[in-house]
């Protein structure tokens, strides 16, 4: 459904952050992105939705293909439409409440009747376990309330992939197992995710399959089971004996 091409990126001139992807996604799959910090993982993210601008490569979306680095307005509204992007710190607006955050995208982006708009947040607050936060503020609700809401934003697009950046990082972890809990729900439903995440237990549970990334570059993946109990990469073995340790 999704193919990412020589997707490359550096910021000011610096060794590339990304140098070089390539990575093929199937509707309805879901995979994780795991590896060292600074390695590239969220700019990869960041770069599908074109928050960033790549310095190079393609992304192909049920067949339309995107030059990345030179696309066009409508070939980037285009794509943003068919991705959604659940951010590490929430991304709320914080004037405006949980139904409005969720209503916000379908009245701007998709242009949706405000009634219908919000009939629709409803639904999904009601979906994400929040029916009776509607009227509150970000400012009043727990960091999963707040993600779930984020997640909630997303679902309402409808978007033919959601694009996950760590989102249980900023969370305490009291909180992070509401929000893993959702993430495993749109599993079963077979929504195409792509998650940065650092949750090793999460990723080998949801996940179809992993990615392992270090240094700008896609070094393995495979399924859960094979990437994490036999590695074939000693750069993969190394890593996952450091975070499995702590």
């Amino acid at each position: 459904m999704i193919k990412i091409r020589n997707l490359t990126k550096s910021f000011n001139g610096s060794a590339p952050v990304l140098n070089g992807i390539d990575l093929d996604i199937e509707e309805g799959e879901i995979v994780a992105i795991i590896g060292p910090s600074g390695t590239g993982k969220s700019t990869l993210l960041r770069c599908v939705n074109l928050l960033e601008t790549p310095d190079a490569g393609s992304i192909s979306l049920d067949g339309e293909e995107v030059p990345v680095a030179h696309a066009s307005k409508e070939q980037t509204l285009g794509l943003r439409r068919k991705t959604s992007f659940v951010f590490q710190n929430y991304g709320l607006f914080l004037h405006k409440t949980a139904l409005e955050n969720i209503a916000e995208g379908l009245i701007t982006v998709w242009k949706q009747p405000k009634a219908e708009a919000y009939k629709k947040a409803q639904a999904i607050l009601q979906d994400i376990g929040l029916a009776d936060k509607a009227d509150s503020y970000p400012a009043s609700l727990s960091g999963g309330q707040q993600q779930r809401v984020g997640i909630g934003r997303a679902m309402a697009s409808q978007s033919k992939i959601m694009l996950f950046d760590e989102p249980t990082s900023a969370l305490d972890p009291e909180w992070v197992g509401e929000v893993l809990q959702l993430i495993k729900t749109l599993a079963t439903r077979k929504q195409t995710m792509l998650i940065v995440t650092h949750e090793m237990r999460f990723a080998r549970e949801v996940a179809d399959r992993v990615v392992f990334m270090e240094g700008g570059k896609i070094v393995e993946q495979g399924p859960p089971a094979q990437l994490f109990d036999q590695p074939k990469d000693p750069r993969t073995r190394a890593f996952l004996q450091r975070v499995t340790s702590v």
